[in-house]
């Protein structure tokens, strides 16, 4: 990443998290002390598309990161993640790196990686359960889409088309959609591929199939894919979950369209091998040990 011309940073954190507001007020002075302005926002339900700031930092785990890039909407700025969560997959900073991490950004030292977003649209839906935030019609999602029963209500169908094309049709728990990025998260715990982050496609990946010919497949987004819901089991409604943030209930006969949003997460990394870097350091990824030179 060339060395940015930074003039205004929004800063982001969730004040219910402990410490974290106050962590971002004394980061908003170490900004203007160094002639940058600043707007401090930790109210997690406050829209970010048309706040002013040529880049966004976040203080939270990956769920933090997922939900300031569904408020940042059409206005996608270059966003840097810094890890006050558990796992923080998508963060490129650990909490005591946090000035580290700021010196890099204002040096220009970081990497900016585009990532694939998606909109999912569910026609026939139960929109009750939707956040007032968010548009039921049109969710913006970075991660996953999931199509799921609800608790213990028994198996459910679900028909996948992509065009005229049907993918299949799973009976179980359910179905998990995943892009690239989200490829490492609920898609990978139910046994899916990692896709490398640069990939514009989609990982569908079972749950507890009833079927054991189904297994997750990878596939390009193409002009959008189509779940519909055949079956719901012993209760009256499925729900789809878009990042694990925003659920809808579905019923028999719904429609969930997931397709390519124009626009791109514009994620901030270390390097280009810090995906990598990350597989290997928090999931032992090909867990080969390695000698020390």
């Amino acid at each position: 990443m060339a060395k940015p011309e930074i003039q205004r940073v929004l800063l982001v954190g969730d004040a219910r998290k402990g410490g974290t507001a106050d962590l971002v007020a004394r980061y908003a002075a170490w900004f203007r002390a160094r002639g940058i302005e600043t707007e401090e926002i930790t109210d997690r339900e406050i829209p970010l598309h048309d706040r002013l700031g040529d880049v966004v930092v976040v203080w939270g785990g990956d769920g933090s990161l997922l939900a300031a890039a569904r408020r940042m909407a059409d206005n996608q700025r270059p966003t840097l993640g810094i890890n006050r969560g558990r796992l923080g997959f998508l963060t490129a900073f650990e909490d005591e790196q946090t000035e580290v991490g700021l010196e890099a950004l204002l040096a220009g030292e970081l990497c900016e990686e585009d990532r694939m977003m998606f909109r999912c649209r569910v026609d026939g839906g139960d929109k009750s359960d939707v956040p007032s935030a968010s548009n039921p019609n049109n969710v913006l999602g970075l991660n996953d889409a999931v199509i799921s029963r609800a608790g213990a209500g028994g198996m459910i169908i679900v028909r996948v088309r992509r065009g005229d094309a049907e993918i299949g049709t799973y009976r179980g728990d359910g179905v998990i959609a995943a892009t690239a990025t989200g490829s490492t998260a609920y898609s990978m715990a139910a046994g899916g591929p990692v896709l490398a982050p640069d990939l514009n496609a989609v990982v569908l990946t079972p749950l507890a199939s009833h079927s054991l010919s189904a297994r997750p497949v990878v596939l390009s987004i193409g002009s959008g894919l189509e779940f519909e819901i055949i079956e719901t089991g012993d209760t009256p409604h499925a729900y789809c979950v878009v990042d694990g943030q925003v659920q809808i209930k579905v019923t028999v006969g719904a429609k969930i369209t997931m397709c390519a949003a124009p626009m791109r997460f514009r994620h901030l990394a270390q390097s280009p091998k810090q995906f990598f870097d990350v597989m290997v350091a928090k999931f032992g990824f090909a867990g080969m040990a390695r000698s020390r030179p």
